[in-house]
């Protein structure tokens, strides 16, 4: 069994989980509950605390999105090509996954932004904490679409998901 496609699947979907599942959490119950039994000095204390905790997470999730991602990419191209009709370039299924692909990069890309604006420490991105529950909210938001495009994106894919026909002698 080739163990390095597994890794990579699965640093890719535990980074997704952290990047998407942090962000719901802080949203929906970390700062209510703050907001409603912290007055303004310890929330911002708390606020600290956790943001330097969190932005190193954001930062290890991004990395390992992104390399398990193009990993990933490489080895879907690599062996599309093998499937059939289906997945020839220039397919219906082969241009629509590409699109999928394109729009699930670049929100990807702004989830990575605003991730890294919203947990770092640079007054040029003051602006995006000050206003961090918006921030956080969008991307909430734009994680669950992102996972939403990745699960089309996995029910188009016809080769390693599809059954093995049993041939005579071949069970």
């Amino acid at each position: 069994m080739d163990y390095l496609p597994l890794i990579s699947r699965l640093l890719h979907i535990l980074a997704a989980m952290a990047a998407v599942g942090g962000p719901i959490f802080i949203r929906l119950a970390l700062i209510p509950a703050m907001c409603e039994a912290l007055g303004d000095e310890q929330r911002r204390a708390l606020h600290e605390q956790i943001r330097r905790r969190w932005s190193k997470v954001v930062m290890v999730a991004i990395l390992f999105l992104l390399a398990s991602g193009l990993y990933n990419l490489i080895q879907f191209l690599r062996l599309s090509h093998t499937w059939g009709a289906a997945w020839e370039s220039g397919s219906h299924n082969s241009q629509l996954y590409q699109i999928l692909f394109g729009v699930k990069f670049v929100l990807a890309l702004a989830v990575f932004f605003i991730a890294s604006a919203v947990t770092g420490r640079s007054e040029v991105f003051a602006r995006f904490r000050k206003n961090a529950r918006f921030w956080i909210m969008m991307n909430l938001l734009l994680g669950v679409l992102i996972v939403c495009i990745s699960g089309q994106m996995r029910m188009m894919h016809i080769g390693p998901n599809a059954e093995t026909p049993i041939v005579a002698g071949n069970k």
